[in-house]
């Protein structure tokens, strides 16, 4: 069968940088949330704890353990060693679970090639599995837990070909059900039609729907399905399921007080003087950016703004995986870059994350990250 096992490449995640293509700088987003939180006084001690009011929360960030990426191309770096075998189940076991889903899911569960990897900064091995009829289906090698199946078949896709908005919902809701998801446990969340218009409610060649759970007026996207759907057959190109535990922590922080945090946390480097800011509650996924920054400032925007810069001497950490409500701060900075486009898009601004519960940066983003979610 003929894979592209290049592909492996695409789930390389580099902990500082996401992908900002559709990003467009000037426009600013004006709507900031209101806040919903109450305004009980935290504070933070030494014992780590949080007091705010009769309540006391523990401290959840912890200081990032700094993660040494070998030099070499990355096939070489995420190849299967007996030490990552310790901290996953057997491939026999994966491939039970795999050929399970397929039954479940009535495809073809006759197991013909493999093409497993390790991730580059952990031990996690992502068993993948290649079906007869040319699908590719993916377990967690940790949690045992299904992840993807690709449809690699090359004639399902003709450009020329559209289906609309309403037939690839009806599709994507089919296979929705035949996953064993329940009716409303999920809402869709975003609609992409890939056509020539760039219309995305206008009919497509390939339509990406995504599903997202909701904790009231918030969605999280570390709970969703992505589903693609092809023209040619009206039938998936893709099916994925992101599920990393949400703790659901309580909104404690008021608004007003997590700028001031951000802003007190900013004040540890050298930045252009702040001429505004904004935040609004979302649900985030812990990342170690905000530290690399404060900590490692000048080799953090060079390795942003120099064209092929080294992914072995980038600084990569390893945080606990968790995902929480936050207050996602975003302060500009005054535009004295004149030329310098590349500084003004790297440094023209930060995001961060400020926990709703403990008041603790817990990440961050180079860019505007309320605007860039917004466009996701």
């Amino acid at each position: 069968m003929d894979f592209d096992k290049n592909k492996i490449k695409t789930k390389i995640a580099i902990s500082k940088i996401k992908e900002e293509n559709d990003i467009v700088m000037e426009n600013k987003t004006k709507g900031i949330l209101k806040t919903v939180a109450t305004a009980l006084a935290g504070v933070i001690l030494s014992t780590g704890v949080v007091f705010a009011g009769t309540m006391v929360y523990e401290n959840i960030w912890k200081t990032p353990e700094k993660i040494e990426l070998s030099s070499g191309d990355f096939e070489e770096i995420t190849k299967i060693t007996e030490e990552s075998k310790k901290e996953n189940m057997s491939e026999e076991k994966a491939k039970e679970i795999a050929i399970n889903k397929l039954n479940e899911i009535q495809f073809n569960s006759n197991i013909v090639g493999t093409n497993h990897y390790k991730e580059y900064d952990s031990n996690k091995i992502w068993y993948r599995f290649d079906t007869e009829d040319n699908y590719e289906i993916s377990i967690d090698g940790q949690t045992g837990e299904f992840y993807d199946i690709w449809n690699h078949n090359k004639d399902i896709q003709d450009l020329n070909k559209y289906i609309t908005v309403e037939e690839a919902i009806e599709t994507a809701n089919k296979y929705y059900k035949l996953f064993g998801f329940k009716e409303d446990e999920y809402e869709i969340s975003k609609i992409h039609s890939n056509n020539k218009s760039g219309n995305d409610t206008d009919p497509g060649f390939k339509i990406d729907i995504e599903y997202c759970k909701k904790y009231g007026n918030l969605e999280n996207y570390y709970e969703r399905i992505s589903i693609a759907v092809e023209s040619k057959n009206k039938d998936i190109d893709y099916f994925r399921v992101v599920n990393i535990p949400f703790d659901n922590n309580e909104v404690v922080k008021t608004e007003q007080e997590a700028i001031e945090l951000a802003l007190n946390e900013d004040k540890k480097i050298e930045t252009n003087k702040v001429e505004s800011t904004q935040a609004k509650l979302m649900v985030v996924k812990m990342n170690a950016d905000a530290y690399n920054r404060i900590n490692n400032k000048e080799k953090y925007y060079e390795a942003m703004q120099t064209p092929n810069y080294p992914n072995e001497e980038r600084d990569y950490y390893k945080v606990d995986d968790k995902v929480r409500k936050a207050w996602v701060v975003v302060i500009t900075y005054e535009d004295n870059y004149e030329e310098d486009t590349r500084k003004r898009y790297t440094e023209g601004k930060y995001s961060y994350f400020v926990d709703a519960t403990t008041g603790e940066i817990i990440g961050g983003h180079p860019l505007d990250y309320i605007y860039s979610e917004s466009k996701r």
